[in-house]
């Protein structure tokens, strides 16, 4: 049995002794990372209600959210299939809000489209407030690559300053979401947290991803959440995994290693052989000092061939010479990058009380990408998520 079918019958089985499942009892004495909230009791967790948008009602997500052991609920106010229209927020929101509410869950979140303080926006937040929610999802901004970042950065001062507005004007905090894309403002965070810092922290933060920080390896994701300190607003908790593909066609064998390392050409070949693309693309290439890493800025493998070269994309090799073959993709809790324990103690030293939700992007029969519609049994897909929740506690001492 491999690690997905492993991983599948596990998930299943968590929800497979019933139809509605206990929530987990909170020891007090165990939660000694982030385990208190403002208000001096265990941490709470929210579900993504992204990943419920196959239930429609809001009866039926209180029920899944229940069933799975989560505390609350962060509402998708998006367009179809969000559970809110946020052209008909007036009338939906209150009524979606208060049914979750009278199953005992918390509604402290929306995740909305808001890149600007416009009136669309204003009628969010204006519902959102009245029902006592206190953050909103804001953004994402994207920089042009061709053109100077600082300048950028510059151009987004009026606007940021405008959503801190509106966030006082309504008492509530905007949150905006950090993701891993380099052409993404505040991947870095760095470069948002300035702007951010002309404004109160109560107003306007970062809704912190703990997979798309995990990008910045080497732990410079924890000097990014520390720098932030009270302008970590709230937080994602999801989970990403690296993987290599070097386009060998199926070839197989041993990867040899990048040109000139242990003898290996880097496009799977053994040291000896000749590539497609004929003769002159051994390993003496391939020079230190390139700028990808020792391949020709061509695009190619080891003499700068590759996907551009005779061999074409058939080329073996011709991903790595891309960028090594490397991307990460979207795991379940605790396989993959993120350190939970380092994360809420550092979550605890920067005294953050916001509210903490689980996305599960990985694949799950639709519910990871916001499909109205399952592909997988429910015990299966309620079961995942269940088991991100249970990691989470665990790794943030709860138990």
């Amino acid at each position: 049995m491999n690690r997905r079918d492993f991983f599948q019958l596990t998930a299943g089985a968590l929800l497979a002794g019933g139809t509605r499942a206990t929530r987990p009892l909170l020891n007090a004495q165990s939660a000694t990372s982030v385990a208190q909230s403002s208000g001096g009791g265990p941490v709470k967790v929210d579900i993504y209600s992204r990943h419920l948008q196959w239930l429609r009602q809001a009866d039926q997500v209180a029920e899944a959210a229940i069933e799975m052991g989560f505390d609350g609920v962060n509402v998708t106010v998006r367009p179809y299939p969000g559970h809110v229209d946020p052209d008909n927020v007036a009338q939906e929101l209150p009524s979606f809000v208060n049914t979750l509410r009278k199953h005992g869950l918390l509604v402290r979140s929306i995740t909305t489209n808001i890149s600007d303080a416009d009136l669309p926006a204003e009628r969010i937040v204006a519902a959102a407030s009245s029902l006592g929610i206190t953050h909103y999802w804001w953004g994402t901004y994207r920089y042009d690559l061709s053109k100077p970042i600082y300048e950028q950065l510059d151009a987004l001062k009026p606007r940021v300053a405008k959503i801190a507005a509106l966030s006082e004007k309504y008492k509530m905090t905007a949150a905006y979401h950090t993701y891993s894309t380099p052409g993404t403002v505040g991947s870095a965070m760095w470069d948002l947290l300035p702007l951010l810092r002309e404004h109160d922290p109560k107003f306007v933060g970062f809704h912190y991803d703990t997979g798309h920080e995990s990008h910045h390896i080497n732990r410079l994701w924890e000097v990014n959440l520390r720098g932030a300190g009270p302008y970590i607003a709230a937080v994602a908790v999801k989970d990403y995994a690296p993987e290599q593909n070097l386009g060998l066609k199926g070839e197989g064998g041993p990867y040899t290693g990048p040109p000139g390392a242990l003898g290996g050409r880097g496009d799977g070949l053994p040291s000896g052989a000749v590539a497609r693309g004929g003769p002159g693309r051994g390993p003496a290439a391939a020079q230190p000092g390139g700028p990808r890493g020792g391949a020709s800025d061509r695009g190619g493998d080891a003499g700068g061939r590759g996907d551009r070269g005779r061999g074409g994309a058939d080329t073996p090799g011709s991903t790595w010479a891309a960028g090594n073959g490397w991307r990460t993709r979207s795991v379940p809790l605790g396989m993959g990058m993120v350190n939970l324990p380092q994360i809420a103690a550092a979550l605890k030293d920067i005294h953050f009380a916001g509210p903490i939700e689980v996305q599960a992007e990985y694949p799950n029969g639709g519910a990871d990408n916001a499909q109205d519609y399952l592909t997988l049994p429910r015990a299966q897909v309620l079961g995942a998520m269940k088991r991100d929740l249970l990691t989470l506690r665990r790794g943030f001492g709860v138990s």
